[in-house]
């Protein structure tokens, strides 16, 4: 009797405060906005790259990405809540120049800072585990239609083409999602060894 008091929306918080943070992990999963939220390893780019998904993203309905996202630059790969409201994305880039990952970035922040008044733009930043795609990755927030949306993008060399992963979500959403994206960033692999 006592137990039917008891439903997900009381015991999940509990659970989420007691939970040592050092114990969540991909494999595992991270309490994100009072739930677990799980992940599964996914192959991209014909088996060449693997990345933890989150399991409750979908891919992102070809008449919303064209509505998201206008331009010819749209991400190859596109993954969203059920809200849409958080996507994750991954594109290869051809690198015909064979110019350096770091580089890029840094003209690719430079080019965000010229056409977008308001910006707040991080540092450039390294992210390196053995056995994994070395990124260089920023992040900055910008203005959207009624509030703040954060961007995260990373960017790593792949058999001389460039992986460019981003994640986006409202400004507010970061902070609970911001552990479990770095470590997808970082545990993003090359399979076409």
């Amino acid at each position: 009797v006592l137990m039917d008091n008891y439903i997900d929306e009381k015991i999940i918080p509990i659970k989420v405060s007691n939970t040592d943070e050092s114990q969540q992990s991909l494999e595992e999963g991270y309490y994100i906005s009072g739930r677990l939220e799980t992940f599964s390893k996914e192959k991209y780019f014909e088996g060449l790259i693997s990345a933890y998904v989150p399991d409750s993203f979908i891919n992102m309905p070809d008449e919303v990405k064209e509505i998201k996202y206008p331009t010819n630059f749209r991400p190859d790969i596109i993954k969203t809540n059920l809200l849409g409201d958080i996507d994750l994305s991954f594109s290869l880039l051809t690198n015909v120049e064979k110019i350096d990952v770091e580089v890029m970035a840094v003209d690719f922040m430079n080019l965000l800072r010229k056409s977008h008044k308001g910006i707040k733009l991080g540092n450039l930043n390294y992210l390196s585990k053995e056995g994994f795609i070395e990124m260089r990755y920023f992040d900055f927030t910008l203005m959207g239609v009624d509030e703040r949306l954060y961007h995260l993008i990373a960017m790593g060399e792949v058999n001389e083409k460039v992986l460019q992963v981003t994640f986006n979500c409202r400004e507010n959403d970061i902070y609970k999602w911001k552990r479990a994206v770095m470590d997808i960033f970082g545990s993003i692999e090359y399979r076409g060894r």
